[in-house]
């Protein structure tokens, strides 16, 4: 029994330490469009434990750029950030099969949340091209997502 029980506590531990908050947008016709602003909630009870946010973007193999360039607006701060999706050979980079892939980049790390409150994050895309003030519709975006895990030690 003590056997048993051992195992169970064991799992739930380790269950606890690897739990993740995620949230994802989808887009229609994978496309994101300029003029929209994506505001993805989340809420983390645990406030002692420290945690890294990330964003997941998922897009085709049809997405005519080596890069993305956003908006993000989080925690009262507004920053762009670039985020490569291939290498300059044209090589994807991130995780998936097929035509679609999924890149991960660390917005955050070891922060602190407020348990009491959901909280936002927005995003927008900044992408120009040449002389264009803005691409107007950004084709090959499937969508968008945060994933909180607890840190790391």
């Amino acid at each position: 029994m003590r056997i048993i029980f051992g195992l169970f506590s064991l799992l739930f531990l380790i269950y606890c330490n690897t739990r993740t908050e995620s949230s994802y947008s989808v887009f229609e016709d994978d496309s994101w469009h300029a003029d929209s602003i994506i505001t993805l909630n989340y809420s983390v009870v645990d406030s002692i434990t420290k945690h890294n946010l990330y964003l997941k973007i998922r897009h085709t193999t049809d997405f005519e750029y080596q890069n993305i360039f956003l908006f993000v607006d989080f925690q009262e701060k507004r920053d762009t950030i670039e985020i490569a999706l291939s290498e300059k050979n044209g090589k994807w980079l991130g995780s998936g099969f097929g035509d679609i892939k999924e890149v991960e980049y660390c917005l955050a790390k070891e922060i602190n949340f407020n348990p009491k409150k959901t909280g936002n994050i927005t995003f927008e895309q900044a992408m120009r091209y040449g002389d264009q003030p803005v691409i107007t519709n950004l084709k090959g975006i499937i969508a968008l997502g945060i994933n909180i895990k607890k840190s790391e030690d």
